[in-house]
Protein backbone atom coordinates (compact mmCIF):
# COMPACT_ATOMS: atom_id res chain seq x y z
CA UNK A 1 0.00 0.00 0.00
CA UNK A 2 1.35 3.40 -1.38
CA UNK A 3 1.04 5.52 1.97
CA UNK A 4 1.87 8.62 0.19
CA UNK A 5 -1.44 7.78 -2.71
CA UNK A 6 -3.13 11.48 -3.12
CA UNK A 7 -0.91 13.17 -1.26
CA UNK A 8 1.03 16.34 -2.47
CA UNK A 9 4.53 16.61 -2.22
CA UNK A 10 6.44 20.11 -0.77
CA UNK A 11 9.13 22.36 -2.28
CA UNK A 12 11.54 23.82 0.09
CA UNK A 13 10.16 27.05 -0.12
CA UNK A 14 6.58 25.84 1.11
CA UNK A 15 9.08 24.08 4.15
CA UNK A 16 10.21 27.63 5.17
CA UNK A 17 6.90 29.22 5.05
CA UNK A 18 5.78 26.86 7.51
CA UNK A 19 8.20 27.42 9.97
CA UNK A 20 7.57 30.95 9.59
CA UNK A 21 3.84 30.27 10.22
CA UNK A 22 4.62 28.51 13.32
CA UNK A 23 7.17 30.76 14.82
CA UNK A 24 3.92 33.46 14.09
CA UNK A 25 1.59 31.33 16.23
CA UNK A 26 3.99 30.23 19.29
CA UNK A 27 4.51 34.45 19.44
CA UNK A 28 0.85 34.95 18.92
CA UNK A 29 0.09 32.12 21.91
CA UNK A 30 3.00 33.48 24.04
CA UNK A 31 1.84 36.95 24.22
CA UNK A 32 -1.85 35.64 25.03
CA UNK A 33 -1.44 33.28 27.70
CA UNK A 34 1.79 34.62 28.86
CA UNK A 35 2.81 30.84 30.31
CA UNK A 36 4.85 27.63 28.89
CA UNK A 37 4.09 27.14 25.14
CA UNK A 38 4.43 22.85 23.47
CA UNK A 39 4.38 22.77 20.38
CA UNK A 40 4.07 19.51 18.52
CA UNK A 41 5.13 18.73 15.27
CA UNK A 42 6.66 15.24 13.23
CA UNK A 43 10.08 14.39 12.27
CA UNK A 44 8.99 13.09 8.58
CA UNK A 45 12.20 12.83 5.81
CA UNK A 46 11.32 13.17 2.11
CA UNK A 47 8.72 15.38 0.11
CA UNK A 48 5.76 14.54 1.39
CA UNK A 49 4.75 15.75 4.93
CA UNK A 50 0.84 15.54 5.64
CA UNK A 51 -0.69 12.12 4.57
CA UNK A 52 -3.12 9.98 6.30
CA UNK A 53 -0.57 8.01 8.03
CA UNK A 54 1.62 10.34 9.61
CA UNK A 55 -1.92 12.37 10.54
CA UNK A 56 -2.86 9.49 12.65
CA UNK A 57 0.66 9.83 14.64
CA UNK A 58 0.17 13.21 14.64
CA UNK A 59 -3.08 12.80 16.33
CA UNK A 60 -1.63 10.13 18.55
CA UNK A 61 1.29 12.71 20.17
CA UNK A 62 -1.71 15.35 21.37
CA UNK A 63 -2.93 11.96 23.03
CA UNK A 64 0.42 10.90 24.55
CA UNK A 65 0.95 15.13 25.58
CA UNK A 66 -2.40 15.20 27.17
CA UNK A 67 -1.89 11.75 29.02
CA UNK A 68 1.11 13.00 30.42
CA UNK A 69 -0.11 16.13 31.21
CA UNK A 70 -3.03 14.91 33.03
CA UNK A 71 -1.13 12.33 34.92
CA UNK A 72 0.88 14.98 36.64
CA UNK A 73 -2.34 16.98 37.50
CA UNK A 74 -0.77 20.20 35.01
CA UNK A 75 -3.73 22.08 33.60
CA UNK A 76 -4.00 22.93 29.71
CA UNK A 77 -4.86 26.85 29.60
CA UNK A 78 -5.30 26.47 25.53
CA UNK A 79 -5.20 23.78 22.35
CA UNK A 80 -4.86 24.36 19.05
CA UNK A 81 -3.70 22.54 15.74
CA UNK A 82 -2.70 23.41 12.17
CA UNK A 83 -3.24 20.54 9.35
CA UNK A 84 -1.60 22.16 6.47
CA UNK A 85 0.50 20.37 3.63
CA UNK A 86 3.43 21.39 4.38
CA UNK A 87 3.28 19.89 7.97
CA UNK A 88 1.24 19.32 11.23
CA UNK A 89 1.65 21.78 14.27
CA UNK A 90 -0.30 21.35 17.63
CA UNK A 91 0.14 23.93 20.21
CA UNK A 92 -0.18 23.76 24.40
CA UNK A 93 -0.81 26.67 26.73
CA UNK A 94 0.31 25.19 29.82
CA UNK A 95 0.37 26.66 33.22
CA UNK A 96 3.58 25.00 34.66
CA UNK A 97 7.19 25.12 35.12
CA UNK A 98 8.63 25.02 31.54
CA UNK A 99 11.37 22.67 32.87
CA UNK A 100 9.02 20.13 34.01
CA UNK A 101 6.84 20.36 30.72
CA UNK A 102 10.25 19.54 29.00
CA UNK A 103 11.19 16.59 30.97
CA UNK A 104 8.11 15.06 30.36
CA UNK A 105 8.38 15.87 26.26
CA UNK A 106 11.72 14.09 26.35
CA UNK A 107 10.24 10.87 28.59
CA UNK A 108 7.24 10.69 25.66
CA UNK A 109 9.81 11.13 22.82
CA UNK A 110 12.27 8.14 24.50
CA UNK A 111 9.65 5.81 25.58
CA UNK A 112 6.16 5.98 22.90
CA UNK A 113 6.94 3.80 20.20
CA UNK A 114 6.14 6.89 17.34
CA UNK A 115 9.08 8.84 20.11
CA UNK A 116 11.31 9.05 17.52
CA UNK A 117 8.72 10.79 15.03
CA UNK A 118 7.89 13.13 17.67
CA UNK A 119 9.14 16.58 18.13
CA UNK A 120 8.22 18.51 21.20
CA UNK A 121 9.18 22.23 21.33
CA UNK A 122 9.31 24.13 24.57
CA UNK A 123 9.07 27.63 25.55
CA UNK A 124 9.16 29.53 28.04
CA UNK A 125 6.51 32.55 28.77
CA UNK A 126 9.61 35.09 27.34
CA UNK A 127 10.16 32.87 24.61
CA UNK A 128 13.38 30.83 24.76
CA UNK A 129 13.18 27.49 23.73
CA UNK A 130 14.61 24.69 26.13
CA UNK A 131 16.79 21.80 25.30
CA UNK A 132 17.08 18.83 25.25
CA UNK A 133 20.41 19.16 27.53
CA UNK A 134 17.81 21.84 29.60
CA UNK A 135 16.07 18.44 30.83
CA UNK A 136 18.64 16.06 30.59
CA UNK A 137 17.77 14.27 27.96
CA UNK A 138 20.02 12.31 25.30
CA UNK A 139 20.49 13.04 21.84
CA UNK A 140 17.60 12.23 19.23
CA UNK A 141 18.01 8.61 17.24
CA UNK A 142 18.73 8.44 13.66
CA UNK A 143 15.70 6.43 12.18
CA UNK A 144 17.64 4.03 9.87
CA UNK A 145 20.93 3.43 12.68
CA UNK A 146 19.58 4.18 16.16
CA UNK A 147 22.67 6.56 16.10
CA UNK A 148 23.19 10.29 16.51
CA UNK A 149 20.58 11.36 14.58
CA UNK A 150 22.07 15.53 14.00
CA UNK A 151 25.21 13.78 12.93
CA UNK A 152 23.99 11.54 10.86
CA UNK A 153 21.93 14.43 8.98
CA UNK A 154 24.58 16.83 8.79
CA UNK A 155 26.72 14.38 7.39
CA UNK A 156 23.92 12.64 4.94
CA UNK A 157 24.65 9.12 6.11
CA UNK A 158 21.53 7.56 4.65
CA UNK A 159 19.92 7.78 1.57
CA UNK A 160 16.40 9.52 1.51
CA UNK A 161 14.83 6.43 0.79
CA UNK A 162 16.45 4.88 3.88
CA UNK A 163 14.86 7.41 6.04
CA UNK A 164 11.74 7.54 4.60
CA UNK A 165 11.34 3.32 4.83
CA UNK A 166 12.37 3.29 8.31
CA UNK A 167 9.91 6.18 9.26
CA UNK A 168 7.30 4.33 7.90
CA UNK A 169 8.24 0.97 9.16
CA UNK A 170 7.66 2.43 12.52
CA UNK A 171 4.35 4.23 12.08
CA UNK A 172 3.55 0.66 10.42
CA UNK A 173 4.40 -1.18 13.68
CA UNK A 174 2.83 1.23 15.84
CA UNK A 175 -0.43 0.92 13.89
CA UNK A 176 -0.08 -2.73 13.71
CA UNK A 177 0.05 -2.84 17.94
CA UNK A 178 -2.53 -0.22 18.93
CA UNK A 179 -5.06 -2.35 16.46
CA UNK A 180 -3.87 -5.98 18.27
CA UNK A 181 -4.71 -3.85 21.60
CA UNK A 182 -7.64 -2.31 20.98
CA UNK A 183 -8.98 -5.84 18.84
CA UNK A 184 -7.64 -8.00 22.34
CA UNK A 185 -9.77 -4.89 24.59
CA UNK A 186 -12.27 -5.21 23.16
CA UNK A 187 -12.87 -8.97 22.25
CA UNK A 188 -12.10 -9.44 25.93
CA UNK A 189 -14.77 -7.00 26.98
CA UNK A 190 -17.10 -8.73 24.91
CA UNK A 191 -17.45 -11.96 26.04
CA UNK A 192 -17.24 -10.69 29.17
CA UNK A 193 -20.46 -8.40 29.26
CA UNK A 194 -22.10 -11.39 27.26
CA UNK A 195 -21.70 -14.34 30.18
CA UNK A 196 -21.84 -11.43 32.74
CA UNK A 197 -25.61 -10.25 31.38
CA UNK A 198 -27.70 -11.50 34.04
CA UNK A 199 -30.68 -13.19 33.85
CA UNK A 200 -30.24 -14.45 30.11
CA UNK A 201 -32.94 -17.11 28.93
CA UNK A 202 -31.12 -20.79 29.35
CA UNK A 203 -27.53 -19.53 29.35
CA UNK A 204 -24.79 -19.21 31.50
CA UNK A 205 -24.78 -15.84 33.46
CA UNK A 206 -24.17 -14.61 37.02
CA UNK A 207 -27.39 -16.33 38.74
CA UNK A 208 -26.98 -20.01 37.28
CA UNK A 209 -25.69 -22.01 34.15
CA UNK A 210 -28.74 -22.12 32.91
CA UNK A 211 -29.70 -25.54 30.56
CA UNK A 212 -25.84 -26.27 30.98
CA UNK A 213 -25.04 -28.85 33.01
CA UNK A 214 -21.14 -29.19 31.01
CA UNK A 215 -20.38 -25.41 31.54
CA UNK A 216 -20.32 -22.43 34.14
CA UNK A 217 -19.66 -18.59 34.37
CA UNK A 218 -15.64 -19.88 34.71
CA UNK A 219 -15.57 -21.66 31.82
CA UNK A 220 -16.35 -19.02 29.43
CA UNK A 221 -13.32 -17.32 31.18
CA UNK A 222 -11.12 -20.06 30.49
CA UNK A 223 -12.62 -19.76 26.66
CA UNK A 224 -12.38 -16.28 26.15
CA UNK A 225 -8.20 -16.30 27.35
CA UNK A 226 -7.80 -19.37 25.30
CA UNK A 227 -9.38 -16.97 21.74
CA UNK A 228 -7.78 -13.68 22.59
CA UNK A 229 -4.56 -14.48 20.47
CA UNK A 230 -6.93 -15.36 17.80
CA UNK A 231 -8.90 -12.45 17.65
CA UNK A 232 -5.70 -10.84 17.24
CA UNK A 233 -4.49 -12.88 14.47
CA UNK A 234 -7.25 -12.58 12.51
CA UNK A 235 -6.44 -8.75 13.05
CA UNK A 236 -3.91 -8.66 11.75
CA UNK A 237 -3.95 -10.77 9.25
CA UNK A 238 -7.08 -7.98 7.30
CA UNK A 239 -4.40 -5.68 8.42
CA UNK A 240 -2.09 -6.90 5.98
CA UNK A 241 -4.24 -8.43 3.43
CA UNK A 242 -3.87 -6.80 -0.27
CA UNK A 243 -5.92 -9.02 -2.31
CA UNK A 244 -10.06 -9.20 -2.24
CA UNK A 245 -12.28 -9.90 0.21
CA UNK A 246 -13.71 -13.53 -0.19
CA UNK A 247 -9.39 -14.24 -0.41
CA UNK A 248 -9.50 -13.21 2.97
CA UNK A 249 -12.03 -14.93 4.52
CA UNK A 250 -10.75 -17.89 3.30
CA UNK A 251 -7.83 -17.60 4.53
CA UNK A 252 -9.12 -17.34 8.32
CA UNK A 253 -10.71 -20.97 7.84
CA UNK A 254 -7.04 -23.08 9.65
CA UNK A 255 -6.66 -20.63 12.10
CA UNK A 256 -10.36 -21.23 13.22
CA UNK A 257 -9.98 -24.92 13.20
CA UNK A 258 -6.93 -24.08 15.90
CA UNK A 259 -8.84 -21.82 17.81
CA UNK A 260 -11.70 -24.38 18.12
CA UNK A 261 -9.12 -26.72 19.39
CA UNK A 262 -7.40 -23.89 21.93
CA UNK A 263 -10.72 -23.61 23.29
CA UNK A 264 -12.00 -26.98 24.03
CA UNK A 265 -8.29 -27.59 25.75
CA UNK A 266 -8.75 -24.93 27.87
CA UNK A 267 -12.47 -25.50 28.78
CA UNK A 268 -11.84 -29.50 29.51
CA UNK A 269 -13.72 -30.66 25.88
CA UNK A 270 -16.46 -28.13 26.28
CA UNK A 271 -17.68 -26.10 23.06
CA UNK A 272 -18.54 -22.79 24.66
CA UNK A 273 -18.13 -20.10 22.20
CA UNK A 274 -18.08 -22.02 18.64
CA UNK A 275 -19.66 -19.75 16.99
CA UNK A 276 -17.78 -17.13 18.67
CA UNK A 277 -15.09 -18.19 16.88
CA UNK A 278 -16.38 -17.88 13.51
CA UNK A 279 -18.32 -14.53 13.83
CA UNK A 280 -15.98 -12.25 16.02
CA UNK A 281 -12.89 -13.78 14.29
CA UNK A 282 -14.34 -12.79 10.44
CA UNK A 283 -15.85 -8.94 12.65
CA UNK A 284 -11.32 -8.97 13.93
CA UNK A 285 -10.72 -9.30 10.22
CA UNK A 286 -12.85 -6.97 8.91
CA UNK A 287 -12.04 -4.27 11.72
CA UNK A 288 -8.41 -5.00 10.72
CA UNK A 289 -8.42 -4.76 7.02
CA UNK A 290 -11.08 -1.31 7.45
CA UNK A 291 -8.25 0.11 10.40
CA UNK A 292 -5.10 0.30 7.82
CA UNK A 293 -7.14 2.78 5.94
CA UNK A 294 -8.81 4.69 9.16
CA UNK A 295 -8.73 4.59 13.01
CA UNK A 296 -12.53 4.43 13.64
CA UNK A 297 -14.43 2.30 10.88
CA UNK A 298 -18.30 1.99 11.92
CA UNK A 299 -20.37 -0.60 12.54
CA UNK A 300 -21.86 -0.41 9.44
CA UNK A 301 -18.69 -0.43 7.59
CA UNK A 302 -17.81 -3.38 9.32
CA UNK A 303 -20.74 -4.75 8.94
CA UNK A 304 -20.62 -4.09 5.01
CA UNK A 305 -17.01 -5.47 4.55
CA UNK A 306 -18.16 -8.72 6.50
CA UNK A 307 -20.97 -9.30 4.06
CA UNK A 308 -18.39 -8.62 1.09
CA UNK A 309 -15.87 -11.05 2.72
CA UNK A 310 -18.69 -14.00 3.27
CA UNK A 311 -20.64 -13.54 -0.54
CA UNK A 312 -19.87 -16.84 -1.54
CA UNK A 313 -20.36 -18.65 2.36
CA UNK A 314 -24.06 -19.55 1.20
CA UNK A 315 -22.42 -21.95 -1.61
CA UNK A 316 -22.33 -24.18 1.39
CA UNK A 317 -25.74 -25.19 1.51
CA UNK A 318 -25.84 -25.55 -2.69
CA UNK A 319 -27.46 -29.17 -3.77
CA UNK A 320 -28.14 -29.86 -0.23
CA UNK A 321 -31.21 -31.98 0.45
CA UNK A 322 -32.95 -33.66 3.49
CA UNK A 323 -31.64 -37.03 1.72
CA UNK A 324 -27.53 -35.72 1.50
CA UNK A 325 -27.68 -33.66 4.13
CA UNK A 326 -25.16 -34.64 7.14
CA UNK A 327 -24.52 -31.54 9.51
CA UNK A 328 -27.53 -30.19 11.73
CA UNK A 329 -27.02 -26.81 10.39
CA UNK A 330 -27.27 -28.39 6.95
CA UNK A 331 -30.60 -30.36 8.18
CA UNK A 332 -32.10 -27.52 9.07
CA UNK A 333 -30.96 -25.70 6.20
CA UNK A 334 -33.04 -28.48 3.80
CA UNK A 335 -36.11 -28.95 6.29
CA UNK A 336 -36.45 -25.30 6.89
CA UNK A 337 -34.49 -23.01 4.87
CA UNK A 338 -32.81 -21.56 8.27
CA UNK A 339 -28.76 -20.55 7.54
CA UNK A 340 -28.23 -20.08 11.14
CA UNK A 341 -24.77 -17.98 11.80
CA UNK A 342 -23.50 -18.71 8.11
CA UNK A 343 -26.72 -16.38 7.01
CA UNK A 344 -26.46 -14.27 9.94
CA UNK A 345 -22.70 -12.83 9.15
CA UNK A 346 -23.84 -13.31 5.45
CA UNK A 347 -26.48 -10.58 5.52
CA UNK A 348 -23.81 -8.19 7.58
CA UNK A 349 -25.11 -9.22 10.95
CA UNK A 350 -28.46 -7.98 10.16
CA UNK A 351 -29.96 -8.66 13.32
CA UNK A 352 -27.02 -7.36 15.00
CA UNK A 353 -26.91 -4.06 13.00
CA UNK A 354 -31.42 -3.92 13.07
CA UNK A 355 -32.16 -4.72 16.39
CA UNK A 356 -29.67 -5.52 19.32
CA UNK A 357 -27.19 -2.78 19.03
CA UNK A 358 -29.96 -0.17 18.40
CA UNK A 359 -31.52 -1.38 21.49
CA UNK A 360 -28.58 -1.31 23.38
CA UNK A 361 -27.45 2.14 22.39
CA UNK A 362 -30.65 2.86 23.31
CA UNK A 363 -31.20 1.10 26.80
CA UNK A 364 -27.72 3.16 27.81
CA UNK A 365 -28.99 6.38 26.51
CA UNK A 366 -31.95 6.10 28.77
CA UNK A 367 -29.43 5.64 31.47
CA UNK A 368 -29.94 1.58 32.23
CA UNK A 369 -27.25 -0.10 33.45
CA UNK A 370 -25.05 -2.01 31.14
CA UNK A 371 -26.45 -5.55 32.66
CA UNK A 372 -29.85 -4.25 31.77
CA UNK A 373 -29.02 -2.53 28.40
CA UNK A 374 -27.68 -6.14 27.79
CA UNK A 375 -31.00 -8.31 28.37
CA UNK A 376 -32.99 -6.07 26.25
CA UNK A 377 -30.41 -6.55 23.52
CA UNK A 378 -31.05 -10.12 24.38
CA UNK A 379 -34.65 -10.34 24.33
CA UNK A 380 -34.88 -8.12 20.71
CA UNK A 381 -32.89 -11.00 19.61
CA UNK A 382 -34.89 -13.84 20.60
CA UNK A 383 -37.80 -12.22 18.75
CA UNK A 384 -36.27 -12.12 15.25
CA UNK A 385 -33.73 -15.11 15.53
CA UNK A 386 -33.92 -18.75 14.02
CA UNK A 387 -32.10 -19.82 16.68
CA UNK A 388 -30.57 -23.16 15.56
CA UNK A 389 -29.82 -24.04 19.20
CA UNK A 390 -33.47 -23.53 20.32
CA UNK A 391 -34.50 -25.67 17.37
CA UNK A 392 -31.77 -28.94 18.46
CA UNK A 393 -32.98 -28.63 22.29
CA UNK A 394 -37.04 -28.37 20.95
CA UNK A 395 -38.46 -28.42 17.91
CA UNK A 396 -39.32 -25.11 15.54
CA UNK A 397 -43.00 -24.83 16.63
CA UNK A 398 -41.32 -23.48 19.73
CA UNK A 399 -39.26 -21.49 18.29
CA UNK A 400 -41.58 -19.59 16.65
CA UNK A 401 -43.47 -19.46 19.48
CA UNK A 402 -41.25 -18.15 21.62
CA UNK A 403 -40.23 -15.14 19.00
CA UNK A 404 -44.04 -14.34 18.84
CA UNK A 405 -44.19 -14.20 22.71
CA UNK A 406 -41.02 -12.26 22.64
CA UNK A 407 -41.30 -9.99 19.46
CA UNK A 408 -45.43 -9.20 20.91
CA UNK A 409 -43.87 -8.23 24.48
CA UNK A 410 -41.43 -6.15 23.19
CA UNK A 411 -44.03 -4.15 20.92
CA UNK A 412 -46.14 -3.05 23.97
CA UNK A 413 -43.03 -0.83 25.11
CA UNK A 414 -42.37 -2.70 28.22
CA UNK A 415 -40.84 -0.99 31.51
CA UNK A 416 -37.14 -2.31 32.02
CA UNK A 417 -38.66 -3.38 35.19
CA UNK A 418 -40.59 -5.68 33.18
CA UNK A 419 -37.79 -6.63 30.95
CA UNK A 420 -36.19 -8.15 33.43
CA UNK A 421 -39.26 -10.20 35.34
CA UNK A 422 -39.81 -11.51 31.67
CA UNK A 423 -36.13 -12.32 30.88
CA UNK A 424 -36.25 -14.13 34.54
CA UNK A 425 -39.46 -15.72 33.81
CA UNK A 426 -38.62 -16.76 30.50
CA UNK A 427 -35.00 -18.23 32.07
CA UNK A 428 -36.86 -20.38 34.51
CA UNK A 429 -38.81 -21.86 31.21
CA UNK A 430 -36.34 -22.56 29.24
CA UNK A 431 -34.27 -24.69 32.65
CA UNK A 432 -37.12 -26.46 32.92
CA UNK A 433 -37.20 -27.29 29.45
CA UNK A 434 -33.84 -27.57 28.77
CA UNK A 435 -33.64 -25.21 26.21
CA UNK A 436 -31.17 -22.92 25.59
CA UNK A 437 -30.18 -19.61 22.86
CA UNK A 438 -26.97 -20.33 22.80
CA UNK A 439 -27.57 -18.66 18.82
CA UNK A 440 -28.93 -15.54 20.36
CA UNK A 441 -25.68 -15.63 22.85
CA UNK A 442 -23.25 -15.46 19.79
CA UNK A 443 -24.97 -12.76 18.90
CA UNK A 444 -25.16 -10.63 22.14
CA UNK A 445 -21.50 -11.11 22.05
CA UNK A 446 -20.86 -9.72 18.55
CA UNK A 447 -23.86 -6.82 20.35
CA UNK A 448 -21.09 -6.15 22.76
CA UNK A 449 -18.26 -6.66 20.34
CA UNK A 450 -19.34 -3.87 18.04
CA UNK A 451 -20.34 -1.51 20.52
CA UNK A 452 -16.72 -1.63 22.45
CA UNK A 453 -15.22 -1.14 19.13
CA UNK A 454 -17.10 2.16 18.41
CA UNK A 455 -16.79 3.24 21.70
CA UNK A 456 -15.69 6.56 19.91
CA UNK A 457 -19.62 7.14 18.79
CA UNK A 458 -21.58 8.25 22.26
CA UNK A 459 -24.61 6.61 23.07
CA UNK A 460 -26.28 9.70 22.10
CA UNK A 461 -24.56 10.76 19.58
CA UNK A 462 -27.78 10.65 16.43
CA UNK A 463 -24.63 10.29 13.85
CA UNK A 464 -23.86 6.89 15.23
CA UNK A 465 -27.70 5.88 15.11
CA UNK A 466 -28.31 6.69 11.49
CA UNK A 467 -24.84 5.13 10.58
CA UNK A 468 -26.87 1.92 12.22
CA UNK A 469 -29.33 2.37 10.13
CA UNK A 470 -27.51 3.06 6.91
Amino acid sequence: MNVFEGCVPVRLEDVLAEREARASSQQRLLNTYTCTLVCLTLNIAGEYKAFPLARRCFQEGIRAMKRALDAEGLMIVHQESTLRTAGYAAYFSVAACPENIKTLACDIEAAHPLGRLFDFDVLRPDGRKLSRRDAGGTPRRCFVCGGDAFVCARSSAHEAAQVSGAMIAIMNTWLRETLSAKITQAAVKALMAEVATTPKPGLVDRANNGSHADMDFFSFIDSAAALLPYFQDCALRGFEHDSDAISLFYSLRPGGRRADIDMRSATGGVNVHKGIIFSAGLISAAYGHLYRGHADPSPAEIAAFCKEMTSRLMEDFSGLTAENAKTPGEQLYARYGITGIRGEAASGFAHVCAHSLPMLCRMLKAGHSMNDAGVAALLSLLAVTDDTTIIHRSDIATLRRIQKQTADFLSSDPSMETIIHMAQETDASFIEKNISAGGCADLLAITWFFYYLNQRHPVNDPVFHRRLRS
